[in-house]
């Protein structure tokens, strides 16, 4: 079994959710069964994948990189001839259902990571992408959800449920090891994300506001749009915006703060709660989406209402360091037990063998094939 992992973006959720599971689908298939297709310029977001399982196209924007992404998968699929395509978010899953209409494709599994109508948009924005994804549909042999929150608001915009299944983002079960130096007898508040209107970092700046005598907060992450970083008001000097990391640099500061906070106004999943759980760390966040199944309230951190920064200072102000810590420690064995990158990768094996119509078994090589099943 050939699978082609096809992504116009990876840079974020995406560029992590491939690194975990594409080494794990070599190991399982062989390291001539399994191809990427991602832009040039995002491709070291791929530390653990080897540099020959990886085509590029060039993407100097993604008005100029979609057709340039067109032509590669059409190359591709001609010279190495997949079995099975899994596109990655909206605009892969756009490009190789189109192309299928023009010419014949391998079966096409799309991952939107995130539907593209579940965004604040205007009325016939949201009804123009809701459209362009109910005729698109019957074009995906099936189509991942990575909660079952993604699940439901798929259906309700119309995707026909058979074509849905809940698969679940997932990471290496082993946290990182490295610890930032955060030396601060404060509460330490960590976001990790981008710093844009869904991300909700207005809300956490917001909530610390002039809480400089509890708090300590750090903000990784860049705004992907002019003008994206928000100015704190009143005293901030307690707020520390460290820039863009990479994978490991996240993991440090995990490591060394005291709850993650997650604020999104959106969310289909929410791969940094995971981040955080893996390292035994409580999560705050938005009651929205995927956060509402990842986030056990009261148990592995705590949900508070969509935008409401009132309610988050409160948690701030009354936070506990030994209920946190009973957090963590509960949210690390709800990691092992739903959210490891061995969990999704044995799940899409399944998907890809019913897809193709293959035992579970024959998905894997013969000698491996034991473990999969």
């Amino acid at each position: 079994m050939k699978v082609l992992h096809v992504a116009e973006s990876i840079k974020g959720g995406c560029g992590t959710y491939l690194d975990e599971i594409v080494p794990l689908q070599v190991q399982a298939l062989g390291e001539r069964q399994v191809r990427c297709l991602v832009p040039r310029e995002h491709a070291a977001q791929l530390p653990r994948v080897e540099p020959g399982l990886v085509r590029t196209f060039g993407r100097p924007g993604r008005a100029a990189g979609l057709p340039r992404l067109a032509r590669e998968l059409t190359r591709l699929v001609d010279e190495w001839q997949p079995d099975l395509i899994h596109a990655h978010s909206t605009f892969a899953g756009a490009v190789s259902r189109a192309l299928s209409v023009a010419r014949r494709l391998p079966p096409i599994v799309y991952c939107p990571h995130g539907w593209v109508f579940d965004v604040e948009q205007p009325r016939l924005m949201r009804w123009a992408t809701e459209s362009a994804e109910r005729l698109m549909a019957p074009r995906s042999a099936r189509i991942v959800a990575i909660s079952d929150a993604e699940r439901r608001r798929g259906e309700a915009a119309g995707i026909p449920a058979e074509r849905l299944v809940v698969v679940p983002n997932g990471i290496h079960a082993k946290a990182p090891m490295q610890r930032a130096v955060w030396p601060m007898p404060r509460l330490r508040v960590l976001f990790v994300g981008r710093l844009d209107r869904q991300k909700g970092v207005d809300v956490l700046i917001e909530a610390a506001r002039d809480l400089g005598d509890k708090v300590s907060v750090r903000i990784v992450g860049d705004a992907v749009v002019a003008g994206g970083r928000p100015a704190p008001n009143g005293d901030a000097r307690h707020i520390e915006f460290l820039g863009w990391m990479d994978s490991a640099g996240v993991a440090a500061q995990i490591n060394a703060c005291d709850v993650v906070v997650m604020p999104s106004r959106w969310e289909g999943f929410g791969l940094v709660a995971v981040e955080a759980m893996r390292a035994g760390k409580p999560v705050w966040a938005s009651a929205v989406g995927g956060l509402r199944e990842v986030v056990a309230d009261g148990f592995t951190g705590r949900l508070f209402p969509v935008g409401d920064a009132a309610a988050l200072r409160t948690l701030l102000r009354q936070a506990d360091r030994a209920a946190l810590r009973r957090m963590g420690a509960a949210g690390r064995e709800r990691f092992l037990a739903h959210y490891t990158s061995d969990r999704t990768h044995q799940a899409l094996l399944r998907l890809y063998a019913d897809v193709l119509q293959l035992a579970p078994s024959a998905a894997a090589r013969p000698e491996i094939a034991g473990e999969i099943q």
